[in-house]
C-alpha cells in the first residue's frame, strides 16, 4: 500500500499508471493510497482539467490528446514563440552562466542568442545542449540523470541535487502554464521540482510565456509568479493579465511579433 503521499505525488503516480495501463479506477487507487475516493476524484478532476486524462464514471482513461511530446511542440513555429525568444536573448549579458529548462521556447531562445556571445549554459535538455553547441563561445554543461522520452529532458534526484548546489546569473524557463491565481505550473511532477530548484539557484529568473500559456491549467504547482524576475510574453497577451503580473512585482517584457 502506498500512503503518506502529497497530492502532487499522488497525481504523478496516477498519471503514470493511466499512461502505462490505459485506465485507473478511483476506488482501487483510493484503497492503495489510503485516502478517500473524494480525494482521488479531485485528483482525477484536476488531471482532466489539465487535459492529461479523460474521466469516466468511477475512474479515468488515457487521453489521446493529453500530452504532446517535445518534438510535437517544437513543430509549432509560431511568430509569438520566436518573438519571445528573441526578446529574452537580448537580456543576456556576456560572460554569464545560465540554467535552462527543457522547453521548445527555450530552444528558440538558445538559437536566438548572438553567435559571438561568450556564456555558459547548464541544461536538463539534450536538444537545448545540442543547439548551444552551435555557439562557438558557449560552454555547455548537460545535467546527468534519467532521460524522460516525452519531455526529452533529464529528471530525477540526480539533476535536482546538482542544481541545488549551484548559484548562477540567470535561470531561463519555458512556461507550461500560469493559472488564474498566477501560480506557475508544470505537467510533470519531477520537472516542477527541478524548475523550482533552478529558480532558487539563480540571481535572475526569466520566464518565457507566449499568450496561450497565461491563465492555463497544469497539474503540478511550481511557485507563485513573484518567484520570477521577468516575464517575457508576446503582444497578443491579455493586457489585464499583464497588469496583474506587474502588480505582483514582476517586470514584464511584451515582445513585438512584427506583422503577426
Amino acid at each position: 500500500m502506498t500512503k503518506d503521499l502529497s497530492p502532487d505525488e499522488r497525481k504523478s503516480m496516477i498519471l503514470k499508471r493511466v499512461n502505462e495501463s490505459g485506465r485507473v479506477l478511483a476506488n482501487a487507487v483510493a484503497t492503495e493510497f489510503g485516502v478517500s475516493e473524494d480525494s482521488i476524484r479531485r485528483d482525477l478532476r484536476e488531471l482532466s482539467e489539465a487535459g492529461l486524462v479523460q474521466r469516466f464514471h468511477g475512474g479515468a482513461a488515457r487521453s489521446s490528446s493529453s500530452f504532446r511530446t517535445f518534438q510535437q511542440r517544437a513543430k509549432d513555429e509560431t511568430v509569438g514563440k520566436k518573438a519571445v525568444a528573441a526578446a529574452a536573448a537580448e537580456r543576456i549579458t556576456p560572460n554569464s552562466t545560465m540554467l535552462l529548462d527543457s522547453s521548445t521556447t527555450v530552444l528558440e531562445f538558445v538559437r536566438a542568442l548572438p553567435v559571438n556571445l561568450q556564456t555558459r549554459i547548464i541544461t536538463s535538455s539534450p536538444d537545448i545542449a545540442s543547439a548551444a553547441l552551435d555557439h562557438p563561445l558557449c560552454e555547455v554543461i548537460l545535467l546527468g540523470g534519467t532521460l524522460n522520452r516525452f519531455t526529452r529532458s533529464v529528471i530525477g534526484q540526480s539533476p535536482l541535487a546538482e542544481v541545488q548546489l549551484m548559484h548562477v546569473d540567470y535561470c531561463v524557463l519555458g512556461a507550461c502554464a500560469i493559472d488564474e491565481s498566477l501560480i506557475l505550473r508544470a505537467e510533470n511532477y519531477e520537472d516542477a521540482h527541478l524548475k523550482l530548484a533552478m529558480c532558487k539557484a539563480s540571481n535572475e529568473v526569466l520566464l518565457l510565456a507566449t499568450a496561450e500559456k497565461l491563465l492555463k491549467q497544469a497539474p503540478f504547482a511550481i511557485a507563485p509568479i513573484s518567484t520570477i524576475s521577468t516575464l517575457v510574453t508576446d503582444r497578443t497577451a491579455d493586457p489585464l493579465i499583464v497588469e496583474q503580473v506587474r502588480a505582483a512585482g514582476v517586470e514584464v517584457i511584451v515582445a513585438d511579433n512584427g506583422d503577426a
